[in-house]
């Protein structure tokens, strides 16, 4: 038993020991083929990893060229359509036919006009195919404006990128920024080789007129200025008039016959001690610019060119008269050549002068602007009182076909340079020619029932409208509300009884509207004087408040003509009006009704008559200012009564009232253009300049020589000078001086000012 049972055990042990030899080598082939499974594994997910980045590589290789050709189709597309579109609108060329101008050795001495003896056919911000900013910069309208006859030209530059080395490129862009503001840009040379190939070439008519480039530098990048004037150089440089023949002599007064088949460079300020000085002509002394709204103010005639006897205002008599006066004061060219650093300035500020900017531009020239630098939407303006005062580059947006547009081109139907009347010319020997009525006739005022006067003697004036209908109530801003209410500002006497004056809210400012219908009428803004960002407005069938608007269609509805008054009465001594908007297809009046402001059509009814009637009222004012420098900083007076700049800060700086130096019976006081003081609103102390250090201190009680300052404009900005014709600067950030006109770089004498009225 016992030895068949360790057989058994031994067999059993046996059979165990197989057992777990056979698991054993079992376990061991199954490792060898898990790891040949995971090896398996592995090899398939990087074969589908590899076949799946080699297809994403494949793909990208693909799509990325095909959306990007795709968003350049879809521009390109735009940017022709659009182009196609501007140019298409433009039908100039078949308008104009254009003859050479006489060489010198075929005229005689007395007609060798001057340069500023013409008005020239100018064109604003040329590469522009539709808006100032947002849109698109063409060479093709660059071209287009060249073949309709313009001889005058404006190209921005600006930089291609922010680096240090950046390269110009022609771009829009806010003036004082370096922002680009196009949805494309263009490369320098090739534009300027699309100039050259137009410059004297119109409608495939060799021409000889000189051809006046005017560069808008949105920089002030050394590398940059200096590869735009290699450029020039390069493609321009034989065309380019000998800048040094003009350092002392204005060009303005070189004879027309010695710039004939020649280049010439103007540049905004920021060329100055850069390669550019070497192309540019300096423009400094004898060279204005304005906003066609700022005309009026800058030279009001005692009555207006738009009044029933403008005729007389513009006949040969009338402008020989004025001619006799300035030519007292001015008795020969070389005289202005030899006082060039400061005759323009004299004429502007001469209150015996009459029409100052017309006899100004006898003698400098003056660039009128259709719209201001931060304007987006072209437009145009009524060319007329920019032609009255004898002003040469009258710039228009060429890619906007209206009216204006329209009439403008009829000045330059035979010629891109249109010789001005003798009246309006300096020389003292030359035969006189028809009166302005010759170039005026064209776009001279036809309607005699829009009272366009109102515009010149009232414009930035302080107004109150009394209705007819409600004697003693006035026109009141309330919020954006509009409403007639009696004097908003209540006082009491000694027995409290009430009475009642005109408020701020009850005062509005008359300017020149930014768009119109045509040439004949001056459409007009009224602004709220307590809030000059808006404007009264057509809102359905009543009037209010509203922002100033962007578009035309919603800027029609806060444009208004001036009528005569729908009633009459003699025994009143202001005058009558009523207003209507400008659509001619819709007028509509603003009217009186129960104290409500309501939009009123054209009726015959007696009470309607009286509703859409009102009295104009003149309101005594004061202006009010705050000075700012380009870079966002107030000036203040400090500790010490100096003048200083706080930095970044448009808020907390000192408020100056702005007093005549001249206060002359009947006559207007013009901001920028009239002598003042600077009077601090709470201490009643003048600014006044310190005759050694020349800078500005807030000390003297009443005024003295050194207390008088002017304004004039430049780049859209204002410029303070003193009463030797220094220019104030921002000195060392912080501080402010004055120096010589010649000792300013770049933008450091460009100032902003915001104005409050005060009544």
């Amino acid at each position: 038993m016992i030895k068949n049972s360790n057989s058994r055990i031994s067999n059993t042990s046996s059979v165990l020991a197989q057992s777990i030899h056979k698991t054993t080598a079992f376990e061991s082939k199954a490792g060898e083929l898990t790891n040949t499974a995971q090896i398996y594994i592995t090899d398939i997910k990087n074969r589908i990893k590899n076949k799946l980045s080699s297809n994403l590589r494949i793909y990208i290789i693909i799509m990325i060229p095909i959306i990007v050709l795709l968003c350049y189709v879809i521009y390109k597309y735009k940017f022709n359509s659009r182009t196609l579109n501007a140019i298409g609108n433009m039908d100039y060329k078949a308008k104009i036919d254009l003859e050479n101008l006489p060489q010198c050795y075929e005229l005689d001495q007395n007609v060798q006009y001057k340069l500023c003896d013409y008005y020239i056919s100018s064109s604003y911000m040329t590469p522009c195919i539709g808006n100032q900013h947002y849109d698109y910069v063409s060479m093709e309208m660059i071209t287009e404006v060249l073949q309709s006859g313009a001889r005058y030209i404006q190209i921005p530059i600006c930089e291609e990128d922010i680096g240090p080395q950046a390269l110009p490129v022609i771009a829009t862009a806010q003036y004082g920024q370096k922002i680009i503001t196009s949805l494309n840009t263009l490369e320098v040379k090739p534009v300027l080789n699309i100039i050259r190939a137009n410059a004297f070439k119109i409608n495939k008519k060799i021409l000889n007129y000189p051809l006046i480039i005017h560069f808008i530098l949105n920089t002030n990048n050394g590398n940059t200025l200096e590869t735009l004037a290699n450029n020039i150089r390069e493609v321009l440089g034989d065309l380019v008039v000998d800048v040094s023949t003009y350092q002392k002599i204005p060009i303005f007064l070189e004879k027309m016959c010695n710039l004939l088949g020649k280049v010439i460079i103007f540049a905004t300020p920021e060329y100055q001690g850069t390669k550019l000085e070497e192309l540019v002509v300096p423009t400094k002394n004898m060279f204005e610019n304005y906003h066609h709204s700022e005309l009026a103010t800058i030279s009001i005639p005692p009555n207006s060119a738009y009044t029933s006897e403008y005729n007389n205002k513009l006949s040969t008599k009338q402008q020989t008269k004025n001619n006799e006066l300035f030519k007292k004061k001015i008795p020969s060219i070389d005289y202005v050549i030899q006082n060039s650093d400061s005759i323009g300035a004299s004429i502007l500020n001469d209150n015996e002068i009459l029409f100052n900017l017309t006899q100004f531009n006898k003698v400098g020239m003056t660039m009128v602007k259709p719209l201001k630098y931060t304007d987006i939407i072209s437009a145009n303006y009524d060319p007329s009182e920019a032609v009255y005062f004898g002003c040469q580059f009258i710039t228009m947006n060429f890619q906007i076909n209206d009216d204006n547009m329209k009439n403008y081109l009829k000045i330059f139907t035979n010629s891109s340079f249109r010789a001005k009347p003798a009246s309006m010319r300096f020389s003292e020997t030359e035969e006189p020619l028809p009166d302005l009525l010759s170039v005026y006739q064209a776009i001279a005022p036809k309607n005699d029932n829009i009272l366009n006067d109102i515009y010149y003697k009232y414009n930035n004036l302080l107004i109150a409208l009394e209705p007819y209908s409600l004697p003693n109530t006035y026109l009141t801003q309330t919020e954006n509300n509009l409403r007639f209410n009696i004097g908003s500002v209540v006082s009491r006497d000694n027995v409290s009884n009430k009475s009642y004056k005109l408020g701020l809210d009850q005062c509005f400012i008359i300017t020149k509207s930014t768009v119109g219908t045509g040439a004949e009428d001056i459409p007009i803004f009224l602004e709220p004087a307590n809030n000059l960002n808006k404007l009264i407005t057509l809102n359905n069938n009543y009037f209010d408040i509203q922002n100033r608007a962007k578009s035309k269609a919603d800027l029609n509805k806060q444009s208004f003509y001036f009528e005569k008054s729908k009633s009459n009465d003699n025994d009143t001594t202001n005058p009558m009006v009523s207003i209507r908007t400008i659509d001619p297809n819709k007028t509509m009046y603003l009217a009186f009704e129960n104290k409500q402001t309501k939009a009123y059509s054209n009726t015959p009814q007696v009470q309607a008559q009286n509703n859409m009637s009102f009295i104009l009222h003149i309101i005594p004012f004061q202006l009010q200012i705050k000075l700012i420098t380009l870079y966002d900083g107030s000036v203040k007076t400090m500790t010490g009564a100096i003048l200083g700049v706080l930095e970044n800060n448009t808020t907390n700086g000192t408020e100056y009232i702005l007093e005549p130096v001249n206060k002359v019976a009947g006559k207007n006081f013009i901001y920028y253009k009239d002598q003042f003081y600077l009077k601090n609103s709470k201490t009643n102390t003048y600014v006044v300049y310190d005759d050694n250090t020349y800078f500005l201190y807030d000390k003297p009680t009443s005024p003295n020589s050194n207390c008088v300052f002017n304004f004039s404009m430049l780049n859209g900005f204002y410029v303070l000078s003193n009463n030797i014709g220094q220019n104030l600067i921002l000195f060392k950030n912080n501080l402010l001086k004055f120096v010589k006109s010649e000792q300013v770089v770049s933008n450091e004498n460009l100032f902003k000012i915001d104005i409050k009225y005060i009544i």
